[in-house]
């Protein structure tokens, strides 16, 4: 916005809808100033610092995420589904994943997804304590997933798919393991993985029983 060597007024809204168009991948106090057309001391008059614009970048995109819950659905059911749409979100808006993995929740969009499992799980008998854990839990396995799924697509292309195969073929006992998998999507392997840990932390911590940090469960009960 440089008109005449003089910068074009603009306001905070205009700074978080570049950041948003730029993504949180590629988020940078240079991007936006480039994109907006005008110095970097012109965005910093609105955004103190990088994390300032990440936090308001990254919940202006957070509010467009409505996670869906069915009442009818067991914790099971309902966890691996939460697992579902975060991963589907943060697959379509890389850097996102990051994001939530860094002091979330960070603001009002983060809260609304917190506050909203903990109703969610709260439904199913879970107190707000063990809602918050099972729920960070399933959020933390799936953040991982979701960003090793996509450095795998960067870095993944028909030469390296090769090199696989030619490394897989070289191992007689690989090449029998990988006969007995049947074909599978990236979501087949997550919704299987999800499932598996979404049982064991329902196994560990049913409703009512006290939540855990380590060892066995301290309430008797398999003893």
């Amino acid at each position: 916005m440089r008109t005449g060597g003089r910068t074009a007024s603009f306001g905070l809204g205009d700074v978080i809808g570049a950041g948003i168009r730029i993504g949180l991948a590629g988020l940078t106090v240079q991007a936006v100033a480039d994109a907006l057309g005008v110095t970097t001391a012109a965005v910093y008059r609105h955004v103190p610092s990088r994390s300032a614009l990440e936090r308001l970048v990254g919940e202006a995109i957070l509010a467009d995420l409505t996670l869906v819950d069915d009442p009818a659905e067991p914790a099971v059911a309902h966890l691996v589904g939460f697992a579902a749409q975060l991963r589907r979100f943060t697959l379509e808006r890389p850097g996102t994943a990051e994001y939530f993995q860094r002091l979330f929740p960070r603001g009002p969009s983060g809260i609304r997804l917190l506050e909203h499992q903990i109703v969610a799980l709260g439904r199913r008998g879970y107190d707000p304590a063990a809602a918050t854990v099972l729920s960070s839990a399933i959020a933390t396995i799936t953040l991982g997933a979701t960003m090793a799924e996509q450095e795998r697509a960067a870095y993944y292309t028909p030469e390296t798919a090769e090199d696989l195969q030619a490394v897989k073929a070289g191992s007689a006992l690989l090449r029998q393991a990988m006969a007995g998998i049947p074909a599978h999507t990236p979501e087949d392997y997550f919704v299987l993985m999800l499932t598996a840990t979404a049982e064991g932390l329902v196994a560990r911590h049913p409703p009512g029983r006290p939540i855990t940090t380590g060892g066995r469960p301290d309430d008797g009960a398999d003893r």
